[in-house]
C-alpha cells in the first residue's frame, strides 16, 4: 500500500471507539489493587494539570517520572504536584526519575504504564511513536503536530495503537462536554436541516510573549524552546495551539474528518513577541470547503487590545445552531429559538479536562471499550496546518496536496540538543524571519 493510501485508509477506519479484548498494559486489571503507573512527559502547567486530575480520579495510580526540557520547570511542577496531591504516596518520582533535556522522554516511558505526553506539538509525533513501540497507553494533549509530516507519524502510530490495543486519549476535551455533546447531536440529527455554512472564531489575547529576559547562558535553541508558544515551528501558530478547538468541532460536527480544500490569508504585526508569530503569522482567515459543498470560514488571531470572539456557528437549511460561551442556541428558519442548551443544566462547555483524564484511567483499569482518539487528534490538527500552510503560501491548497508534503517545521532527532541549530535564527536586525506569501514553500 502506498503511503498516501495507508495515511487515507488510517483516518477512515481508525476514528471513535472500538470494541478491545482482554489486552491491558503492564499487570494492571480487574480486581488489580496495583496503581497504574504515570510519566509526565513535558511538565508544564497544562500537564501538570492533567496528572492530578488523573492522581485525583479514584483510578489507582501514581506518578513515578517526570521528564522536561528544563530542571527547573521540573522542581518547580513537582513541588505543585506535592502541595496539591491529597494522598502523597501516589508522588512516586525519586531524583532518579526526572529526566532532563530533549532526549529524556525514553527513560520516563520505559517506567510507565501510561504516558502523558503535554509537550509542546513539534516533539509529540516523535514521543507517541516511542511511547507505542515501548507498548505503552497515552494521553496526548492538543495540539499534535506542526506540520505534514507529523500529522503522517501521528496517524501511523495510531494504527499501531489500535494494532496492539494501546489506549490512546487526547485532549480535545469539548468533545467530553455534555453541552457540546448535545448540541452536536441535535446537528447530526438534522435539527437545523442539512448543514451548507459554518464559521468558527478564537479571537484572544497573546498566547506567547518574550518580555522574560534572556540569559547570557541560554543557547538559541533554549530560549526558543524556553518561549516555544511564540515560535511556530514549536508551537505549530496560533491557529494550532488554541483555534484547533473551534476546528475539531467543526470537524465532529460535521462528521467529516477533514476539510477538501482551503483558502487562507493571515499576517503579522510588527510587534516581536506574540503567538507564534515569529517565523509565522498572528491572525490567520481560512476558508475551507467540505464535501457536499459545505464552506467554512475560521478566523484565529491572538494579539492585545483587539476584539475577543470565541464560538462555531452553524447555517442549515432549517435554521441555525451559535455555540458561544456556556450555552448554545439553536434557531429556525423565522429566528424562533428552538433549544437553549446551558452550562447550569448540561454541565460544562469548557474546562473539563479532567474528564478525559478520567475517562482513560478508568478504561485501561477496568477493562472498558477501546479508545483511540489519536486519529480525530491529528486530523483536526492538521486542518488548522492546512489553513496556515494556504496563509503562509498565499496559495490555494487540496487536502491530498498538502498532506504528501514532506516540509518538516522541525527535524527532531536522537542527536537534537540544546546546541542544534533552531530552525529558524534572527537576521542581522535581530527581527526573525517570517513567511511571505507568493514565495513560502509549503509543499
Amino acid at each position: 500500500m502506498k503511503r498516501r493510501e495507508f495515511i487515507k485508509s488510517a483516518a477512515i477506519t481508525g476514528t471513535g471507539m472500538l470494541a478491545a479484548p482482554n489486552v491491558l498494559g503492564a499487570s494492571v486489571g480487574i480486581g488489580n489493587q496495583d496503581r497504574l503507573k504515570i510519566a509526565l512527559i513535558g511538565c508544564g502547567g497544562r500537564g501538570t494539570s492533567a496528572a492530578l486530575d488523573a492522581l485525583r480520579c479514584g483510578v489507582p495510580s501514581e506518578l513515578v517520572a517526570m521528564a522536561d526540557l528544563f530542571s527547573d520547570v521540573i522542581e518547580k511542577q513537582y513541588k505543585a504536584l506535592s502541595d496539591r496531591v491529597d494522598d502523597k504516596t501516589q508522588l512516586k518520582v525519586t531524583e532518579k526519575t526526572k529526566f532532563i533535556g530533549l532526549q529524556g522522554f525514553k527513560e520516563a516511558i520505559a517506567l510507565c504504564d501510561i504516558a502523558f505526553i503535554t509537550t509542546p506539538a513539534a516533539f509529540k509525533p516523535v514521543i507517541f511513536e516511542e511511547a507505542i513501540k515501548q507498548g505503552k497507553h497515552v494521553f496526548m494533549e492538543k495540539p499534535v503536530c506542526v506540520d505534514a509530516y507529523g500529522f503522517k507519524k501521528i496517524l501511523e502510530t495510531a494504527a499501531l495503537a489500535k494494532k496492539n490495543k494501546r489506549y490512546v486519549a487526547a485532549g480535545l476535551q469539548r468533545r467530553y462536554s455534555q453541552g457540546y455533546q448535545k448540541i452536536v447531536e441535535l446537528i447530526h440529527d438534522g435539527t437545523i436541516g442539512d448543514v451548507f455554512s459554518a464559521e468558527c472564531y478564537w479571537f484572544g489575547g497573546p498566547i506567547g510573549d518574550l518580555s522574560r529576559p534572556r540569559k547570557d547562558s541560554w543557547t538559541e535553541m533554549e530560549f526558543q524552546n524556553r518561549h516555544w508558544r511564540s515560535f511556530s515551528w514549536v508551537s505549530g501558530g496560533n491557529i494550532i495551539e488554541y483555534h484547533v478547538h473551534n476546528l475539531d468541532v467543526i470537524n465532529w460536527a460535521l462528521k467529516q474528518d477533514n476539510p477538501l480544500s482551503v483558502t487562507a490569508h493571515g499576517g503579522k504585526t510588527p510587534e516581536k513577541l506574540y503567538s507564534g508569530s515569529l517565523g509565522g503569522f498572528d491572525s490567520v482567515s481560512s476558508n475551507f470547503k467540505y464535501e457536499n459543498g459545505i464552506s467554512v470560514h475560521s478566523y484565529s488571531r491572538n494579539l492585545p487590545n483587539c476584539s475577543s470572539k470565541n464560538g462555531e456557528w452553524f447555517y442549515g437549511t432549517k435554521g441555525r445552531v451559535v455555540i458561544t460561551g456556556n450555552d448554545a442556541k439553536a434557531y429556525n428558519n423565522k429566528g424562533k429559538l428552538i433549544f437553549d442548551i446551558k452550562e447550569e443544566y448540561e454541565g460544562k462547555f469548557h474546562g473539563v479536562h479532567s474528564a478525559v483524564q478520567k475517562t482513560l484511567l478508568e478504561a485501561i483499569y477496568h477493562k472498558k471499550k477501546y479508545i483511540n482518539e489519536a486519529f480525530y487528534a491529528a486530523n483536526s490538527c492538521m486542518t488548522g496546518v492546512f489553513g496556515r500552510m494556504s496563509a503562509w503560501s498565499g496559495k490555494t491548497l487540496n487536502w491530498e496536496d498538502a498532506i504528501a508534503s514532506e516540509i518538516k517545521l522541525f527535524d527532531y532527532t536522537s542527536e537534537t540538543d540544546f546546541n542544534s541549530t533552531p530552525p529558524i535564527v534572527p537576521l542581522a536586525n535581530g527581527d526573525y524571519p517570517v513567511p511571505v506569501p507568493g514565495k513560502t514553500k509549503v509543499i
